[in-house]
């Protein structure tokens, strides 16, 4: 599972990590290095390979990740004026989707 928050980093929660000595389940987290510069609004996991996952933040930017590296492979500015916010995304037919409080849906090849 993947989520974002208002501190502007990226974690990925392992939930089939168990816990030891028989008192219950235990999470594994692993934290992504902190990229945006504001709240992550969006993420969405690749259709295609199971190691990649898009963001988009309120910094405006959609980023492109490999879970098994802690930087971004990609960084796009996702709105077009400085100050609006990158909100939504979406993967589809070999392009990423993205939608912000600029009311325009931007399409980038991956």
């Amino acid at each position: 599972v993947a989520t974002g928050s208002p501190d502007c980093t990226v974690r990925l929660w392992d939930m089939r990590t168990n816990g030891e000595g028989g008192s219950g389940s235990q999470i594994a987290d692993k934290t992504l290095r902190q990229s945006h510069k504001s709240w992550v609004s969006a993420i969405q996991w690749s259709p295609t390979d199971p190691f990649v996952l898009a963001t988009t933040s309120h910094d405006g930017t959609l980023k492109v990740w490999d879970i098994r590296s802690s930087l971004p492979l990609h960084t796009v500015k996702a709105t077009a004026n400085k100050g609006d916010k990158s909100l939504c995304l979406a993967f589809g037919d070999g392009f990423i989707y993205s939608g912000g409080s600029d009311c325009v849906v931007k399409k980038f090849a991956l």
